[in-house]
C-alpha cells in the first residue's frame, strides 16, 4: 500500500532514496519558486547559502539576477528580495534567476537525494498532488521547510491542503500521523488566507513591510505549474 508522509520540518525524518517528496515554504520560497517557473523562457538555480549564490551568479554571467533573503529581506548585493509578488509583474524573460533563502533552499538541499524532489505551495496545491500521485513509487512525502528549525503553521497547513487533495483522489493512500495531524490543520481553520495572515512566518513579513505577499501565498489552485529541483539545482517545470 502506498504511504503519504508529512516531515513537519526537514530533518524530522529521513528522506526516501526511492521515493518522491513535495518542498512547501508557502511564506515564501515555494511560492516565489512557483510564480518565477510560470515566466516563460527563464531558468532558476537554488543555492542553499549566500557565498554559493554568488559564486553561481558570477559563473552564470551578466544574464543572472541573484535573489533571496535572510531575515525577510535580501542580502547585501542582490537585486531581488523574495518577494512572489514582485516576481509576478517582473519581466524575466532570457535571465537566469539564483535564489538563496533562509528556509526553503535548506529544505530543498536536505531532500534533494529523493527520487523526485517538487516544490509546493497553495498556488499549485492540486496540480503538485497530482504530480505525487503520478510517480511509480509508493513514498510520498510533503516536507515543510519550516522557520529557523521550528515547526511553521503555515507550512503545516499547506501540506494538509495537498493532503486532502491526494486522499480524495486515492482513498485506499495510508496517511501516517503527521499527515493526518497536517489534514486536520487545514480542516480548522476558515481559509487559506486567515491560516497564513495568523502565521508567524506573516508577522515577520509585517515587520519588515512584505505583508502583501501573504495574500497572494494563500491563494489556492490558481496554477497548473509544479517546479522539480534537479540535481545540479536547476529547476525543470511541469508541464513541459
Amino acid at each position: 500500500m502506498r504511504l503519504l508522509r508529512v516531515a513537519m520540518l526537514p530533518t524530522s525524518i529521513r528522506p526516501d532514496p526511492k521515493g518522491v517528496c513535495a518542498i512547501v515554504d508557502v511564506i515564501r520560497a515555494s511560492t516565489t519558486l512557483t510564480t518565477i517557473a510560470a515566466t516563460p523562457h527563464s531558468r532558476t538555480f537554488i543555492a542553499s547559502t549566500i557565498q554559493t549564490a554568488r559564486a553561481a551568479a558570477e559563473a552564470i554571467g551578466p544574464q543572472a539576477i541573484l535573489a533571496g533573503e535572510r531575515g525577510g529581506v535580501a542580502p547585501d548585493g542582490f537585486s531581488y528580495g523574495n518577494s512572489p509578488l514582485e516576481f509576478a509583474t517582473t519581466d524575466l524573460t532570457d535571465r537566469t534567476i539564483v535564489l538563496s533563502t533562509t528556509n526553503g533552499t535548506y529544505a530543498i538541499e536536505q531532500w534533494a537525494g529523493s527520487q523526485r524532489t517538487y516544490i509546493g505551495c497553495l498556488r499549485n496545491a492540486r496540480a503538485v498532488a497530482g504530480r505525487l500521485l503520478s510517480e511509480p513509487t509508493d513514498s510520498l512525502t510533503i516536507v515543510c521547510a519550516g522557520r529557523d528549525g521550528q515547526l511553521a503553521i503555515d507550512d503545516v497547513y499547506t501540506a494538509g491542503a495537498i493532503v486532502s487533495h491526494i486522499a480524495r483522489t486515492d482513498a485506499d493512500l495510508n496517511l501516517d500521523e503527521a499527515a493526518l495531524t497536517a489534514l486536520h490543520v487545514w480542516q480548522a481553520y476558515k481559509d487559506s488566507e486567515q491560516a497564513l495572515s495568523s502565521s508567524e512566518s506573516a508577522q515577520l513579513l509585517k515587520a519588515v513591510e512584505h505583508f502583501d505577499d501573504v495574500a497572494f501565498c494563500a491563494e489556492e489552485d490558481v496554477s497548473v505549474v509544479v517546479p522539480e529541483v534537479g540535481p545540479d539545482g536547476h529547476i525543470h517545470v511541469w508541464p513541459d
